[in-house]
């Protein structure tokens, strides 16, 4: 009974993981949630450190779309644990989460000290398919304390960094930030540049992230030609993400 129950579960955890992961990647949270909880079960039941790791790291993803709480830190933080006691370069993605987490909830410094935490860890354990997550932290960071040119250089690092990667979302996500930097400054055109590309991406892998970018698009139109343009906006930044 014992070897037809772990045959079961081998079978079973692998597709209930990419079933998880795949309706996070395409929007569909509240369905992930659920397969999510029984994939990190699974993976406690087998022991498996590295699948729990990345499960409570989804779960925090899941946690702060819906609002930023102590809850996804939590999920964060054991993830964390778990990584660097095998010291896997997946601490680094975890920071960089921990940082954005921080972020959302107004802790700027805690975000900015994980998140050069993050970038270290990339630079000593080669992680660098995360490297583009980071930077894109980073400009949110710089956004929300009205640092606004540093922000816009910390985005345009993560854009090439996730062209370079052929993360698309990513790209979609960062350029969205970037276009309320660029809004915020009171530069209509280039926020118009940057949301546009952002719908673009978004609609070409069918995510639906893009949906709030038609509103940005039609609220914040630029002036006629020959008209004196508007006074900049108030900077307001939304929450994002991933």
């Amino acid at each position: 009974t014992t070897e037809i129950y772990t045959l079961s579960l081998h079978d079973a955890l692998p597709i209930l993981h990419r079933l998880a992961v795949g309706y996070t990647r395409s929007g569909r949270f509240h369905d992930a949630g659920p397969l999510l909880e029984q994939a990190l079960q699974l993976f406690e039941t087998i022991g498996d450190q590295f699948g729990q790791a990345y499960v409570h790291g989804m779960l925090g993803f899941l946690a702060n779309r819906q609002q930023p709480t102590p809850a996804a830190l939590g999920h964060f933080t054991r993830a964390l644990d778990l990584y660097r006691a095998a010291d896997h370069p997946g601490q680094a993605m975890v920071l960089n989460d921990i940082g954005y987490t921080h972020a959302l909830l107004g802790n700027y410094p805690q975000a900015l000290a994980c998140c050069e935490q993050a970038l270290a860890v990339i630079r000593e354990l080669g992680a660098s398919n995360w490297e583009n997550a980071v930077w894109d932290s980073l400009g949110y960071v710089y956004h929300q304390l009205g640092d606004h040119q540093q922000a816009i250089t910390c985005y345009q690092r993560s854009v090439d960094l996730s062209r370079e990667l052929a993360d698309r979302w990513n790209e979609a996500a960062t350029l969205d930030h970037l276009g309320d930097t660029y809004k915020s400054l009171g530069d209509t055109a280039a926020a118009h540049r940057a949301w546009t590309q952002a719908l673009r991406i978004f609609g070409e892998i069918d995510h639906p992230d893009g949906d709030r970018l038609p509103a940005k698009l039609h609220s914040h139109r630029g002036p006629p030609p020959g008209n004196p343009p508007p006074p900049a906006p108030r900077p307001k930044h939304t929450p994002r993400r991933h």
